[in-house]
This record gives C-alpha cells, structure tokens and sequence, in this order.
C-alpha cells in the first residue's frame, strides 16, 4: 500500500473541512435548510482556546461556552452555509457517519487532535472517538480505516479502557502523525503536542 503525502497542517490556512476532524472525533452537528454547525465539548482550556483560534481563521466565528468548575466548556461554530457540505457529507439520516473512502487531511487530523488527542504516560498517541461508536462498529471500523489510509495505524480502545479512542501505539505511527500535524498551536503546552 502507497501512503499518501501530506503537508504539515501548519502550513495550512484552516479551511471548512477541517471540521471533519471534529466530526470524527466527539463533535455534534446540526443542519437546518442550506445552513449547518458544528459543536464540540472540550475539557482543557487549550483545546478551546486552539479551536476558537482555528476557527477564527477559518471564517467561522465560533462562540465559546463559560467554563464550567471542571474547566470543560463547549465551542461551536456559527450556522453558516459553509458548513452545509461537510455536515452532509458526514450523516447518515440523523447519524453521523464517516464518509466512504474519507481520508484525514492534515487539517481535519490537527483539529482531530486538538478536539480529542492526548499522549499517554506510555507515550501513546490517543485519539478520542464518540462513545456512540461502540454501538456502531462500522463507525469505528471506517474510522481505523481511514487513518490507515492517511499511513496512520492505530488500535481500537474500547470504553473500558479509557476510551473508546484509536491508539497509535508505534514509534512509526506516532511519527506520521507528529509529522502530519506540524508544530503546536499558539499557547499549546508543548508537553501535550505529539512531536
């Protein structure tokens, strides 16, 4: 198998699509007529203030919820059409599901990360995955699938072990990833930043 070539994503001027990244991870959408909105829960402050940032830059002019006292908050974008294709692109009905063949773009990975990811006290990479998948195992199947496709290998970590996320557990998939997400946002902690 070939691996796609991807271009750091901090080269990249954030776009619409990188919301897939989010849809992918924990992010809810909605879709009223020609105009839809991506929302995602965060639980570090970091998380928001990259996401905000990112979509900001994206046109998309997020609003960010009050923290609440365990610090987690929610961000979401404004109901824009330009969300209108992605979110479709990403439903089944009323369900989200990954697009058939969909592979991550170095955007919608760094937003993937920035939403869900963490690095393990193993040095694991996680990336958090809606626990709804659980239940739709052709969900989480397309999900490990697609990363494949993008030359990340990950493993499924069901609910009971921390998750339900994709661990990139290799030194090999680890790197791809680091290479594929570029540099830490702005006000990162560089700790938490797969390098």
């Amino acid at each position: 198998m070939t691996q796609l070539s991807f271009f750091a994503a901090d080269e990249h001027v954030p776009e619409p699509t990188d919301l897939e990244g989010a849809l992918a991870a924990r992010g809810q959408s909605t879709l009223a007529g020609a105009l839809a909105q991506v929302s995602v829960g965060l639980d570090a402050a970091w998380r928001a203030d990259a996401l905000v940032a990112l979509l900001t830059e994206a046109g998309l002019d997020p609003v960010r919820s009050t923290a609440g006292p365990d610090g987690r908050c929610t961000v979401s974008t404004a109901r824009t059409a330009d969300l209108a294709p992605v979110v479709r692109r990403w439903r089944r009905g009323a369900v989200t599901a990954v697009p058939d063949g969909w592979t991550p773009s170095a955007g919608a990975l760094r937003v993937w990360f920035i939403t869900a990811g963490r690095i393990t006290a193993a040095g694991a990479v996680d990336l958090g995955i809606d626990a709804g998948v659980e239940q739709h195992a052709p969900r989480r199947v397309a999900l490990v699938e697609a990363l494949a496709r993008a030359g990340i290998r990950t493993t499924y970590v069901g609910p009971r072990g921390d998750g339900p996320l994709l661990r990139l557990g290799t030194a090999r998939a680890r790197a791809r990833l680091a290479q594929t997400l570029g540099g830490a946002p702005p006000g990162v902690p560089p700790e938490v930043w797969p390098r």
